[in-house]
């Protein structure tokens, strides 16, 4: 049987190879040339095991050093100035401007009462702020007023009477 030496094409001289091109020692290259490598599947993690609750247990360890490296002096302050904003029962508002505001521009508007607060009507409006207008007596416009800035109830009967004594055309 005859030996065949590799010669180069440009040289002339012997190639020396150090491994032949199918080396399917490495496990790099398959022999075949048409089959495919086999994908490892990923590994997913089930809930009900010592691995997930692990995994969980690093993730929560991980948040909540993120959280305490967010917190500051500065946001903290913000916080609790923000709560200070929330206070509406320190803020009193005149009803009866805000009455007036809705007879001008024709909207219906919440109005704030001591025991919450209810959307008025322009009609309502309209015929509260007359009544109000009409009343002559210092003393029966600040009953009235005190009445305007109650309670539900107290400016219902407010709005009934007004009701009963303006006259719409």
């Amino acid at each position: 049987m005859a030996k065949w030496k590799e010669v180069s094409a440009y040289t002339g001289e012997a190639v020396e190879e150090d491994a032949p091109t199918n080396n399917a020692g490495s496990g790099a290259v398959s022999m075949p040339p048409d089959a495919m490598m086999k994908k490892k599947k990923k590994k997913l993690l089930d809930a009900r095991t010592k691995e997930y609750k692990a995994h969980q247990a690093r993730l929560e360890a991980s948040r909540k050093k993120r959280m305490e490296q967010r917190k500051s002096k500065f946001v903290e302050k913000v916080k609790e100035s923000l709560n200070d904003f929330n206070r509406e029962s320190f803020l009193t508002e005149d009803n009866l401007k805000v009455l007036r505001s809705i007879v001008q521009s024709k909207q219906n508007k919440p109005v704030k009462m001591k025991d919450g607060s209810m959307k008025v009507d322009l009609f309502t409006a309209s015929a509260i702020t007359k009544v109000y207008d009409a009343i002559q007596q210092k003393s029966n416009k600040e009953k009235f007023d005190r009445m305007l800035n109650g309670t539900k109830a107290q400016f219902m009967k407010i709005a009934d009477f007004a009701f009963k004594s303006v006259k719409m055309k």
